[in-house]
């Protein structure tokens, strides 16, 4: 279902409007002393998050694992600079030191701080320390904010082109958001042509 789709962008959004908001938006984070410089989201479909589930043994060390992973592809190019990594909390998750240290295991994780509201870590030369922060309501901060944003963005052009995929097989079948609820209806409504299909459990539905 994700193979052959490739929407016109943006989806549900005027163009015109899109690019003026976008120069305002430029424009003021430009007064303020801000640069975005990078967006980047990594999906994980169904049949990888349940292979990652088995390995790692729950959706929060998933969630953590890939997102760590991520924030190491962001740092490798930038420059000298002191660094500030800005996380939302993972659900009740409170301590990231390990995972860190796992890594960037070149240097000494140092604990700055952990608790409900947030866990502050510092790591790096002198010249080039990096700090990470998961903060509790973590989008209240631009960068989480933003990362929010553009992955929620792309899991609805999943579910888009996932919907699309199964209405073309499924007559009068109703959309799904995907979310518990309605996710269980939706499966009790392709079952028979995903039997038909061969398709396996484990690529459509997490198993967390």
């Amino acid at each position: 279902w994700y193979g052959t789709c490739d929407p016109k962008m943006p989806v549900d959004a005027d163009p015109e409007q899109v690019k003026d908001l976008s120069k305002r938006f430029r424009r003021r984070i430009g007064e303020i002393g801000v640069r975005l410089d990078t967006v980047r989201s990594v999906a994980v479909f169904p049949e990888k998050f349940n292979v990652l589930v088995d390995q790692l043994g729950s959706k929060g060390a998933v969630l953590s694992g890939l997102t760590i992973d991520l924030v190491k592809q962001l740092l490798a190019p930038l420059g000298d600079d002191a660094i500030l990594v800005q996380c939302d909390k993972h659900g009740g998750r409170n301590k990231y030191g390990p995972l860190l240290q796992n890594a960037f295991p070149d240097y000494l994780v140092e604990v700055r701080g952990e608790g409900r509201a947030r866990s502050v870590y510092q790591w790096g030369p002198p010249n080039r320390r990096v700090e990470a922060r998961f903060v509790a309501k973590g989008e209240s901060f631009l960068p989480a904010a933003l990362a929010s944003m553009v992955s929620k963005y792309l899991r609805e052009l999943a579910m888009m082109a996932f919907n699309q995929f199964w209405k073309e097989r499924v007559p009068g079948l109703k959309p799904t958001a995907g979310y518990p609820a309605d996710a269980r209806r939706f499966r009790a409504d392709i079952a028979a042509c995903q039997r038909q299909l061969q398709i396996a459990d484990r690529v459509l539905w997490r198993n967390r």
